[in-house]
Parts: C-alpha cells; structure tokens; sequence
C-alpha cells in the first residue's frame, strides 16, 4: 500500500544520484488510473452479490471494497494485507480464513473515488487508436505470440478475445520505458499451462482492459498472469493454481483452490 510514495520520492533520488532513468508507467499513458496500482485487489461491488475467496487462495496486499463492500473468505484463504471496505459493506471471514492486517470500516470516499478512477480509465483505455494489427489472440496449445514495443512508445491492441490454453505463452517485450495498452471486448482467458510474460517490462507498465459485460474473466489452471487486469463490468474468477502478478480491478472477484494475486514492488531499472 506504500506504492504511492515510493513512486514519487523514487524519481528525485535517481536524479540526485545522476544515474537510471525514470521507468514508465501505465498512468503515464491513462493518467485516470490515479493512485488504484496501490491495490492487489480492487472490487467496484456493483450489484449485491459478494466477492469471494474461499480454498488456500491468497491475496497478498491491500483489499478495496467499493460498491457493496461485501467480501467472504473462507476456508484456508488468506489476505496478506489491509482491508478497505464501505460503510454498507460486510466482511465475513469464517473457517480457518485468515485476515493478517487491519479491516477499515467506512471508507466510502476513498473506494468512491476507486469508482470513478477506474471507470474513467478503461474509458480513456477504450478510446486510444491501435497502433498493432491484431485483432484476436487465440492460442490453443504449444503457441507463442510476441508483441515488441520501441523506447517510450504506448503500444495499443484491440482485440475481440484473448485466449491462451495448454502451454501456450504472450510475450510482451519492450524496455523501461515502453507501456502497453490491450483492450479486450468479448472473452479472456487462461487456462492451462498458458503464461503472459514481460520481458524489459514490469507489471505497472502493462494494462489488459476487458470491457462490457460479457463472461466472466477466467484465470485457471497453472496459468500466469503478469500486468493489471481492469475490468470494470465483470466478475475475475482465480481457480485451479492460477497465479497473478500485479493487480486487479473488477467488478467481482471469485478466487477458488490455489490461485494467488501478488503486488510486486516496483524495481527502477
């Protein structure tokens, strides 16, 4: 939950230190995004149902319930972390689940502001002209696509459906620099052994943004997840061993077995 000041003291100490340059970020590209890289997870509650985290599932970092503000976990889940929640909303942890941090109670304006950020967000995201030719990512077994952007260059994708299976792997390759935006209008998902990876790249600097209200976004299997995943109008649904590293912002969020969200620190290069 620290993100924030580290982002910015970090650029003046490298100038005083006259040595790396400033990495890019996606709120560079989509400054609406505002302050949500704080979050592992970011639910915007619309509707009456509960976000959910039930098996050994983890969530490790910070929590925000906007919306609703209801959130069960139960099981052996965990959150590693704080949790923010609405003043009409209600955490429920039953079993042997486990909150490590603090749950802070009547947080509307903040979560509130969560709302609007995101949803300006994928707005802006949406509206951005593509600069590649894709317009569907369909791996389905032992495939792998690579996608390479220049130095300081955003690189936009709009796609209809994004989906990996069985072993198959998205590279997306760039330097510090370089931010990717990759908007999704039908289906997302892994399944299987199937990887997104980085390369020259963190997580901050890459925006898969799913938009509409289509199937829920499907995450299972051993599959890897590397960047942050917006998607305002649906539900985010973690099973299997699947396994995310940056952030997620979604209406709801359903994590099941193992699946894991893990919020790397930033790392200046």
């Amino acid at each position: 939950m620290f993100s924030i000041s580290q982002k910015s003291v970090l650029p003046i100490a490298l100038i005083l230190l006259g040595t790396a340059h400033v990495n890019a970020d996606v709120a560079q590209a989509i400054p609406e995004i505002g302050d949500l890289e704080r979050w592992t997870a970011f639910s915007l509650g619309h509707g009456q149902n509960f976000s959910r985290a039930f098996g050994h599932s983890l969530i490790d970092g910070d929590l925000g319930l906007a919306g609703n503000g209801n959130f069960l976990i139960r099981g052996y889940a965990t959150v590693n972390g704080d949790v923010y929640d609405r003043s009409n909303g209600t955490v429920l942890a039953i079993e042997f689940a486990v909150i490590t941090g603090t749950i802070f109670d009547n947080q509307d304006a903040l979560l509130d502001n969560g709302v609007n950020e995101a949803l300006a967000a994928s707005s802006h995201a949406f509206s951005l002209t593509p600069n590649r030719p894709n317009t569907s990512v369909k791996l389905l077994g032992n495939e792998a696509v690579t996608i390479t952007g220049a130095p300081g260059e955003t690189v936009v994708l709009n796609l209809k459906n994004f989906i990996l299976r069985d072993n198959s792997s998205f590279t997306l390759q760039g330097t510090a620099t370089t931010t990717f935006i990759i908007n999704v209008g039908k289906k997302f998902s892994l399944s299987g052994n199937s990887h997104i990876d980085l390369a020259g790249l963190q997580w901050d600097q890459v925006l898969f943004n799913v938009v509409g209200t289509g199937r829920k976004v499907s995450l299972g299997g051993d599959s890897i997840f590397n960047g942050i995943l917006l998607a305002n109008d649906r539900t985010v649904k973690l099973k299997g061993s699947a396994m995310v590293s940056g952030e997620i912002i979604a209406n709801r969020l359903n994590l099941r077995g193992s699946g894991q969200m893990v919020h790397p620190p930033i790392v200046s290069q």
